[in-house]
């Protein structure tokens, strides 16, 4: 009986990071509720579109050079409005484009972001971005380690590294759950965070089914961090030749990778099975 209780607590845990990872577009038939995120394809730099439950938001916007490419990724889709904008941290390849969003008088309820008023004083892009909310009035939320929000059916857990000072290290991440299908968006964190979540994250936040990789896949996955999340798809927001340890990384795994950079990825889960494309430019 104690093993049989063991085997079920074990299963139990594995629940949030088990679905089925398929390359290529769902069946005809898919239907039902779902969560879809899309890499929108703004070059070396975030733009993800999550879609659930008729409810949208973006974590980052690329930079500001290629904020055409999601304004057409968003009028594509007839979007002219979000719950949430996100940004991660206050470096313009993630941040720029949610300020322009703002400017053109896309509709958004909260503009979140992780930091201090004093951080978004010091900062001209975080202070622009903030000013611009506040005369739009939209509602400017700061997020702290811990905090969950939620999109449609979907959970979006944040976390936020603070040891050493570097705006890359400090971004803040989102783990993203729908049913027993999970993500992680990691924004551009160095190796100093990979190991600090390794270590500190329990193992069943730490597993997911898809991995963002961090900073554009210019800074390698540490080993621990990569064995804990032990992925089975992993996204680059960047183009193919910009990135070559990580590559690598996932090809002796067995890792299907694709690259935001040569077109927008999309990725949909209706809680049990991944579905996962690219559009090419």
């Amino acid at each position: 009986m104690k093993k049989l209780l063991m085997l079920l607590l074990l299963l139990a845990l594995c629940l949030p990071a088990c679905a089925e990872v398929h390359m290529g577009p769902p069946p005809e038939n898919w239907a039902g509720d779902v969560l879809r995120v899309t890499a929108i394809s703004v070059g070396e730099g975030d733009a993800l579109l999550l879609e659930c439950g008729g409810e949208r938001m973006m974590v980052d916007g690329g930079p500001s050079a290629l904020f055409h490419h999601l304004t057409g990724a968003l009028e594509a889709r007839d979007i002219r409005s979000f719950k949430y904008l996100l940004n991660t941290h206050y470096h313009d390849d993630h941040i720029n484009g949610l300020y322009h969003l703002m400017k053109n008088d896309y509709a958004v309820q909260e503009y979140m972001h992780p930091y201090s008023n004093v951080m978004v004083a010091g900062d001209k892009l975080e202070k622009r971005t903030v000013e611009m909310a506040q005369q739009k009035g939209i509602t400017v939320h700061r997020l702290y380690t811990g905090d969950v929000i939620t999109l449609g059916g979907a959970i979006i857990r944040v976390f936020r590294y603070w040891d050493i000072p570097n705006g890359n290290a400090r971004s803040m991440i989102e783990r993203v759950e729908f049913g027993e299908a999970s993500v992680w968006l990691t924004a551009d964190i160095t190796g100093k965070a990979q190991e600090y979540y390794a270590g500190k994250l329990e193992p069943e936040l730490l597993k997911a089914d898809l991995l963002k990789a961090p900073h554009h896949g210019i800074t390698p996955v540490q080993e621990d961090f990569l064995n804990a999340v032990d992925p089975r798809f992993c996204l680059i927001t960047n183009y193919e030749d910009g990135v070559t340890t990580i590559k690598s990384q996932m090809e002796s795994r067995g890792i299907p990778v694709l690259y935001s950079g040569e077109g927008e990825v999309i990725m949909e889960t209706d809680g049990h099975d991944w579905y996962v494309w690219q559009n090419l430019l």
